[in-house]
């Protein structure tokens, strides 16, 4: 009988280690290099950028790979991003009241030129002064983005990386 009291103590302490983040210095699983390379640009550029969708060319056509949104992963390319892939020009709507960004979409490369499909960030107006500001600092930010990204390959595989905590 003894037992059954510590029982209730081993299942909180069970619960509190499946629900508690990961400390310092644990190994993070699972996650592609794609969605990493999203979730520290959007965190390193949080004053600027709300939002990050990466879409990638397959030969079966063209999907998002890692968003910021986890529910945009999978979503099959629509003219925003096709746009930008076939003419290399970017897709840019202005902020309005219901979206109050910048949605500007342009063809993504890898470091060695090689088109992989296109990104779409969602950039805050204070990001420059007018329209034409902002689509240069988006551009900015591609090219930052893009220096990252060794080959279309490397942004499916899975990464092991030290946890971070914010």
């Amino acid at each position: 009988m003894a037992m059954s009291r510590h029982v209730p103590a081993v299942a909180l302490l069970l619960l509190v280690t499946s629900i508690a983040p990961p400390a310092a210095g644990a190994q993070k699983q699972g996650e592609t290099y794609a969605q990493r390379l999203v979730n520290d640009f959007v965190r390193r550029h949080s004053s600027e950028v709300t939002a990050v969708e990466l879409a990638i060319l397959s030969d079966s056509g063209c999907a998002t790979l890692a968003a910021t949104d986890p529910k945009d992963v999978g979503e099959k390319c629509d003219d925003d991003e096709k746009g930008p892939i076939r003419t290399g020009q970017p897709d840019v709507e202005a902020p309005s009241k219901a979206d109050p960004v910048y949605d500007i979409t342009q063809a993504l490369h890898d470091s060695g030129g090689r088109l992989i499909g296109a990104v779409g960030m969602d950039i805050k107006p204070q990001a420059g002064p007018d329209k034409a500001a902002v689509v240069a600092r988006a551009k900015e930010l591609l090219a930052e983005l893009e220096a990252q990204i060794p080959s279309k390959e490397k942004l499916s595989e899975r990464t092991t990386s030290e946890a971070r905590t914010p």
